[in-house]
């Protein structure tokens, strides 16, 4: 069962304009590049990781010209949403299908968008997602703090960070592997609350207008000198074991995992159509592919995986 759901976007690099939501964007390491990008949701655990679902990402540009949707396939109701909005669109879909999240991961463009974060709250969705060190919060000192309290200054998670930094710990959070090497760091939690205009126009319809508390997990890659590496914030348990934050937060490398496997033993990015239903069609099979992989793996001498190994 896994430990965790990640959220995740991915760049597919395209040479043709007349490809469904290519457009020129933000490719990876390619930097700028005519690409399409996807949201995908994956299932993650110690002994493994496989993609649940995807969606296109399509373009406000794409969805005005609908002469040109209409040519890459696009069905008539697609219209243009945010990747926020369609990762909470896809964790409706997998919960329709009885598939439930234990916890969501994302990087930042998901942990600073404050909709995608009431909305995964608002669906009784656990969330640990990354945030920048400009993010606006205020400490948590056990009293209830108001939405609109003055009388605390708010200050950044940089700054909380600096103030919290002799207390890190040092965890081993990826085993070396044959091809690389051991990732550790320094770790701390803080419990904060999330402050900011935004913020507080979103909790000023409840009752009783009070910040949640939420913790603040804040990574350096030595304990002095040097800037905060990575921070997040998340609604778990207070009494949550840091161990346990930690292990979720850097989860991430999984689904890099997962890509780099897909990309290069299974095909994920040579699809060259350009239709919005043949993208699809390609990532599920890719997907499928992956998953029955990665049970051989997990299961080399399972009945069912040598079965199908034998009809194929």
């Amino acid at each position: 069962r896994p430990s965790a759901w990640l959220i995740d976007d991915h760049p597919f690099v395209r040479y043709g304009h007349g490809t469904a939501g290519a457009i020129v964007q933000h490719c990876g390491e390619r930097d700028q590049h005519l690409c399409q990008v996807a949201v995908s949701v994956h299932a993650v655990s110690r002994r493994g990781s496989s993609p649940l679902h995807w969606r296109l990402f399509l373009p406000q540009s794409w969805a005005e010209d609908r002469a040109r949707c209409a040519k890459a396939g696009v069905p008539p109701q697609i219209a243009h949403r945010t990747k926020q909005r369609i990762a909470l669109d896809l964790l409706d879909e997998l919960d329709q299908w009885d598939l439930a999240p234990p916890l969501v991961v994302a990087d930042s463009d998901y942990g600073t968008n404050v909709a995608f974060r009431t909305g995964l709250s608002a669906r009784g969705i656990r969330w640990l997602l990354a945030v920048t060190g400009h993010t606006v919060v205020l400490p948590a000192t056990g009293a209830p703090v108001t939405a609109w309290a003055r009388r605390r200054p708010s200050i950044t998670v940089d700054q909380v960070a600096a103030d919290h930094r002799y207390r890190a710990r040092r965890f081993v959070y990826r085993a070396r592997t044959a091809d690389h090497p051991a990732r550790s760091g320094w770790f701390a939690a803080v419990p904060v609350h999330i402050a900011g205009i935004i913020e507080r126009e979103h909790v000023a319809s409840t009752a009783d207008r009070l910040l949640p508390q939420r913790t603040l997990l804040i990574q350096w890659k030595r304990k002095r000198g040097g800037d905060v590496f990575r921070s997040w914030i998340t609604d778990l348990p207070p009494d949550t074991p840091l161990a346990v934050l930690v292990r979720h937060a850097t989860s991430r490398w999984c689904i890099e995992t997962d890509y780099r496997e897909m990309e290069q033993a299974l095909g994920l990015g040579d699809y060259e159509g350009r239709t919005y239903r043949g993208f699809h069609h390609h990532v599920v099979l890719v997907s499928a592919a992956h998953l029955f992989c990665t049970e051989h793996h997990l299961n080399p001498k399972g009945g069912a995986t040598a079965s199908v190994c034998t009809r194929s």
